[in-house]
Order: structure tokens, then sequence, then C-alpha cells
């Protein structure tokens, strides 16, 4: 009788360690799940009879610049803030370290007219889409649902340097885990590839942005810093169309001269747009 009650404790023991298993495994499961589906849940319980949100004006909302190259060479962040506050425009500057994963996450909350992105991007060789880059290191233990979703991933500035990787942001990052809606910004992305094609560009458009201004190539720091400040001048100070903005760049500044960049917007009728 000893011998059966304690094979009969042993088997129930089994399967209470059995269902214990399961469980684990089918909450971690739903947490996947979750994690995978919740960025859609906002869009498919709103209301598509709810209005549209009031459109943002640079007038109202100041200019956001986001500068991940200012510790090295800040001289183009300080000459635009002060170009732009010339024009009585509020200037919010976001640099270096703070841009970071959850950073990108809330960036339509800031509320901008406009925002100017002085990041690194580059193309992804698997997918072939434009990221932008972070300052935060890459841990593969961090933002683990955006990576499972490809909305982030792993990349270095200069491979060959020795330097640590660093996490960047995609399309599917904007899409799905961008807070807000940009209400009808203009986005400058005044780095590499970000018109490399059209991908990220649709991605901010989606998310409420009005227009993408953007380089199809590699650029040199330099030349596209000389770019941004000439297109902030036209748009602004002089009320160019973005079209009329981005060809008179083009005529005055040209193209990268060592990669052969051409500077673009996204999309097409965007062009008659004026940035106020």
């Amino acid at each position: 009788m000893p011998r059966r009650r304690g094979r009969g404790l042993l088997r129930r023991l089994g399967r209470l360690l059995a269902y214990g298993y399961l469980a684990a495994v089918l909450t971690f499961a739903g947490f996947i799940v979750y994690g995978l589906v919740s960025p859609y849940l906002g869009r498919l319980l709103s209301h598509p009879e709810s209005k549209p949100p009031e459109p943002v004006t640079v007038r109202g909302g100041g200019v956001v610049i986001v500068d991940q190259f200012h510790h090295t060479d800040p001289s183009f962040t300080e000459e635009a803030s002060r170009l732009l506050k010339s024009m009585g425009y509020r200037v919010r500057i976001f640099k270096d370290d703070e841009v970071t994963v959850s950073f990108y996450k809330r960036l339509p909350t800031l509320g901008a007219g406009l925002y100017v992105l002085r990041v690194h991007a580059g193309v992804l060789n698997t997918s072939m889409e434009t990221h932008l880059f972070t300052s935060e290191e890459y841990d593969k233990s961090s933002h683990w649902i955006e990576q499972l979703t490809d909305q982030v991933a792993k990349g270095m500035v200069n491979p060959l340097g020795g330097e640590k990787p660093v996490f960047t942001v995609g399309p599917f990052f904007v899409e799905m885990s961008m807070q807000g809606n940009f209400r009808g910004a203009t986005i400058i992305l005044s780095s590499c590839l970000g018109l490399y094609n059209h991908r990220l560009a649709k991605a901010f458009i989606e998310k409420g942005a009005g227009a993408f201004i953007s380089w199809d190539e590699k650029v040199t720091l330099p030349h596209t810093d000389r770019a941004a400040l000439r297109l902030l001048e036209l748009l602004l100070a002089n009320r160019m169309t973005i079209s009329e903005a981005v060809s008179r760049v083009m005529e005055e500044v040209g193209v990268d001269p060592e990669y052969g960049a051409i500077l673009r917007f996204y999309p097409r009728k965007a062009g008659d747009l004026r940035v106020e």
C-alpha cells in the first residue's frame, strides 16, 4: 500500500508539473500574441467616422531638431536654431544620447509643425528598407517585441570601426509603435537614403505627416547640412512650395559630390504644399 500511494503521489505531482509548464507556455505565448497585435488594436477599435486630428502649423507647433551628430559637429543645429528663432519660430532640440527607441516612439506627440532629423540612416541588407539609427546600444533582450516584429534592428554606422551596435527603427516601427499623429507636419530627414525607396516615407505619411523630404542615396554630412539650411530658408522665409524649394536647393547646392545623392520629396502631391 505505501508503494502504491507513493506512485500515485508521483503521478499527481507529474501532472501538476505538466499543467504548470503548459500554463507557463500558454502565458508566454499570450504575451507574444498580445505584443504582436496590440499596436493594431487602436486602429481596429477606432471609429472611421471620427474627425481627423486638427492640422498643426509651424507657427503654432514650432520646429523640432533631432541631432545625433551634435557632439561631433553642433554647427548645423546652432545655425538652424538662430535662423528659425530670427523668424519667430519656437525651436526644440533633442541630441546625442536622447535619441533612443523610446524617444522615437513619442516623436509625433511632440506636436511640431516641422521635424528636422539629422540622424544616421541606412538600408537593411535583408529587407532593403531604410532604418533610422538611435544612440541606444543594442541589447538582444531589450525591445524584444519590436525585434520579433521587425520594427527595430541592430545596426552599425561603421562596421569596420570596432564600434558597438545600436538599435535602429524602420517603417514597421513608424506604423506600429510611434504614438499619436504627425497632424500634417513636414519631415526633413537630413540624412542618407531616406528616399532610397518610398517605404519609410510612406510610413511617415500614413502616420499623418504631410510631406517627407530626404536624399535618394548616401550623402556627406557637410553637403546635407548646407542643403537643409537653404531648404529651411526657402520654405519658411521665402514661403516657397516644397517643390519649388527642393528644386532651388538642387540648383544652388546640387547633388552630393561624393555619392551623387539627389534631394527629393514624397508624395508627389506634397509638392504644392507650403510649410506654414
